[in-house]
């Protein structure tokens, strides 16, 4: 799928994210005796047709939230379980789509410590959190990159470069640098081709993962627009 499409769900799933759908025509809950709330594990990709999403033909609405830190907690024994939680209160609520970050460059629990180089217990968290995700038959928004400082952003990659060599002043740099634009591609490839260790399945091949997002919040001291296209 091209960045364009990955962009273009991104986009319409916000169009979508705030209609108001019954999740059990989604998924089928099931009481257990622990009390939590365990719900078909998605196995087929939301299909987009124009401006509707479709699951095996059917039209398909979104009702979710953002929780940008789930890795991050997911890596920390102390908060691990939260996870869990929140995916369990929030298929109890109805919600059925979570967005989350599927990046940290360089600081507290970092995923990708320098250009090419990841944590391997920060990576099982994520393994954990897409996991937790389907098990309560939510699907996942991953955003690959921040725009702004926090959990290192195109700021870092900029850094990356700078010590690299490269005459980088500017954090707009990321999005045309060379070695910057080759940084982010790698970590995108090495996302979409990681095996998880829990479900055994590649990130790219697993319909819990309902889209990619690019940037998170992506901006530029260019306003025609066209620094960041």
């Amino acid at each position: 799928m091209g960045f364009q499409n990955l962009s273009l769900m991104t986009f319409m799933m916000i169009l979508c994210i705030t209609l108001y759908v019954n999740c059990t025509d989604i998924v089928e809950l099931e009481n257990h005796s622990d009390k939590r709330v365990l719900a078909e594990r998605p196995n087929s990709f939301i299909q987009r047709n124009g401006t509707h999403f479709f699951l095996n033909g059917k039209p398909q609405y979104f009702n979710g939230f953002n929780a940008y830190w789930l890795m991050t907690f997911a890596a920390d024994p102390s908060t691990s379980s939260k996870v869990t939680t929140v995916f369990q209160e929030a298929s109890q609520h109805g919600l059925n789509l979570a967005r989350t970050w599927a990046f940290n460059d360089a600081g507290y629990k970092a995923l990708q410590t320098s250009p090419g180089i990841y944590d391997e217990s920060v990576f099982r968290a994520l393994d954990v959190v897409i996991s937790e995700a389907g098990k309560y038959g939510i699907r996942l928004i991953l955003s690959l990159v921040n725009n702004w400082k926090d959990d290192g952003g195109k700021k870092q990659y900029v850094e990356w470069a700078k010590q690299r060599g490269q005459s980088v002043s500017t954090e707009d740099d990321f999005f045309s640098n060379p070695v910057t634009k080759q940084f982010y591609k790698d970590h995108v490839k090495r996302v979409l081709t990681r095996k998880n260790t829990v479900t055994g399945l590649l990130y790219k091949d697993d319909p819990t993962i309902f889209s990619w997002e690019l940037m998170n919040e992506p901006r530029s001291l260019d306003l025609s627009g066209k620094q960041v296209q």
